[in-house]
């Protein structure tokens, strides 16, 4: 199903191109452009507080250089007087080992103004993550069932689709807005409940213990004795963490989500009240001692993976927060 409400079409012959292929001609007409608008020929940094792409980045990597660049726009070039590289300045800070006279002119520029590319990174994520939150709200919500609060709403990627990327991995990795546009509309909107159910399954071995009520009990009996009598058919010896699981998966579908009705344990988590030393599912990775595991289970509360994100969601500023 398409990705409803955000304006993507479920046939990809008939999906327009949003993103094309940009050549070394775009980069060219682009400080040309700039030229234009500022009435000279740009410095890099003229050029990134211009509304125009492709970014300077872009075109250092398709003309070799910016001075490169200009040249085969037609514009007039900056040149060296005196000393070709300035001495560093005191508030610029460089990692070990590294030599500001050996950096280029790019690299220079970045450690001048290390702050304000950090701050202006953390300014076009927020602005991205804002523009997702608008697209999930705008939308009829979950293709597969009636949840439609935008902190649970995942992009799904649909059967046959080239995959880029998550598209919630997109921002923080530096995607353009084009190319995460071109992402989403591979996709169809659905919640994490119905999104776990969609990529995992439990293990045939995760269903042969019974529900446990006493977790002390249950997990230190299960997980040592009982489970080898429970388990003595199953055609795969278990490990120490297939056991552990095992018992973890009964022990969740037991409980059912504390805050809604929702009982499919494979999309089913534990979440600390408190204090939290590590995941439970971490600790079981990594083998730690079954008692240890009971001890971080006996911290939490069962939430489905639904009410989980409602419980943890951060809204950006800039976001309305979702109706309850």
């Amino acid at each position: 199903m398409p990705l409803r409400g955000a304006g993507a079409t479920s046939n990809p012959k008939t999906r327009p191109t949003l993103i094309a292929m940009i050549t070394e001609e775009d980069c060219i007409e682009a400080l040309r452009e700039a030229a234009q608008i500022l009435g000279e020929s740009p410095t890099k940094a003229e050029y990134e507080n211009l509304d125009i792409t492709p970014s300077a980045s872009t075109i250092l990597r398709h003309c070799d250089g910016w001075n490169d660049a200009k040249e085969q726009a037609g514009l007039e070039t900056n040149f060296s007087r005196g000393k070709r590289v300035q001495d560093k300045p005191d508030d610029v800070e460089l990692p070990d080992g590294m030599e500001w006279a050996e950096l280029s002119q790019d690299q220079r520029w970045h450690y001048r103004h290390k702050d304000e590319n950090a701050e202006r990174t953390l300014q076009r994520r927020t602005e991205l993550r804002q523009w997702l939150h608008t697209l999930k709200s705008s939308s009829d919500g979950c293709s597969e069932c009636n949840e439609s609060d935008p902190a649970c709403l995942d992009f799904h990627h649909l059967d046959g689709e080239d995959k880029e990327a998550d598209v919630n991995k997109m921002v923080p990795r530096g995607y353009s807005k084009a190319d995460i546009r071109a992402e989403v509309e591979k996709c169809e909107l659905i919640c994490a409940n119905c999104h776990w159910k969609s990529h995992h399954t439990a293990s045939d071995y995760m269903d042969s213990i019974e529900h446990v009520a006493d977790p002390r009990a249950s997990l230190e009996t299960r997980a040592t004795e009982e489970v080898a009598t429970q388990l003595a058919t199953a055609e795969i010896p278990l490990t120490k963490e297939e056991r552990i699981r095992a018992w973890t998966h009964a022990y969740k579908r037991a409980r059912g989500c504390h805050c809604c009705n929702e009982d499919a344990a494979i999309c089913l988590q534990f979440h600390h009240n408190g204090e939290k030393r590590l995941g439970v599912g971490q600790m079981i990775s990594d083998s730690y001692p079954i008692a240890e595991v009971l001890a971080e289970v006996e911290k939490c509360v069962v939430l489905c993976a639904n009410c989980h994100r409602k419980e943890h969601y951060e809204v950006v500023p800039g976001e309305s927060p979702s109706e309850e």
